[in-house]
């Protein structure tokens, strides 16, 4: 095997660095930057959602195509180091070799150090030899394009979209069952907004896959709620486009209408507890 190595330094904290580079969309942007095809194939989901075990990323070009298959087997215990998806190219990296692309991501005072490492395995040795100054010039350009566009998306600020659904003078309210740090606390149901993603489109994509409602979004509820690591809590307000729809929650255990005056009575997020003032008011 014949390495290739680049590195960069992102002013980020390693987990973010390893969530972003866990993402479907971080390959398929680079795949587009470099005039290449994408897709992930695996289990139906968003384009931005993690990578999971077993996925493939497909790659395309008119003249030629090859798969790289997704293992998130962990390092050594015994390293310190974070490492996200390790990439096992199963088809050509170039006409006569094959690989295996590695990440690490180590976390240092001044950022994490990230680490791609392209291991080259030359499957006919003389049209390798002859492809080589080419093939090596395309797998440099690769991983700092690669690393430069996690730079980009680590930097990013994620904006998180919470629905205050507001129907007879109440507002719905959801139990979280997960992380651990987070179950049994009570939130206004939302989430992330996709790179791009208009924020009312987010909301009502993330309550129809959180509690299979359609909703017709109004306008900002409070103000921006930081939340660290890159993330800001947007509150929109909601209502719900059919007043008789059933709701069934896919990821909270119990949901609850909660009068202005009933607002203090359920343990909230932290950040959601900072909307209560505010919610209050657009209840009364």
């Amino acid at each position: 095997m014949i390495p290739l190595r680049a590195t960069m330094l992102l002013e980020a904290p390693a987990e973010t660095v390893g969530r972003v580079l866990g993402r479907c969309d971080l390959w398929t942007r680079t795949a587009r930057a470099l005039g290449v095809g994408a897709e992930v194939i695996g289990r139906a989901r968003s384009p931005f959602a993690p990578l999971a075990d077993g996925d493939l990323l497909r790659f395309t070009r008119p003249e030629w195509s090859f798969d790289a298959a997704v293992d998130l087997t962990p390092g050594a215990a015994e390293d310190s180091r974070l490492v996200p998806p390790t990439l096992v190219l199963t088809g050509p990296v170039g006409a006569a070799s094959g690989g295996r692309l590695r990440l690490f991501v180590a976390d240092t005072p001044a950022g994490a150090l990230v680490t791609v490492d392209v291991a080259l395995e030359p499957r006919r040795r003389a049209r390798f030899l002859v492809a080589w100054p080419v093939l090596r010039r395309r797998v440099l350009r690769a991983e700092r394009t690669l690393l430069g566009i996690a730079a980009l998306a680590a930097d990013e600020v994620v904006v998180v979209v919470a629905g205050a659904v507001i129907q007879d003078g109440r507002v719905l309210a959801a139990r979280r069952t997960r992380p651990a740090a987070h179950a049994g606390r009570w939130e206004l149901p939302g989430g992330k907004a996709h790179p791009g993603e208009r924020e009312a489109a987010a909301l009502v994509r993330e309550l129809r896959e959180e509690l299979g409602v359609d909703v017709e979004v109004g306008g900002r509820i409070g103000p921006d709620v930081e939340l660290g690591d890159h993330r800001v809590l947007h509150c929109l307000a909601a209502r719900l486009a059919d007043p008789t729809a059933s709701i069934e929650p896919a990821e909270h255990d119990e949901i609850r209408w909660l009068a202005a005056d009933q607002l203090e009575g359920v343990d909230w997020l932290d950040a959601d507890r900072v909307l209560l003032p505010h919610l209050r008011a657009a209840l009364e």
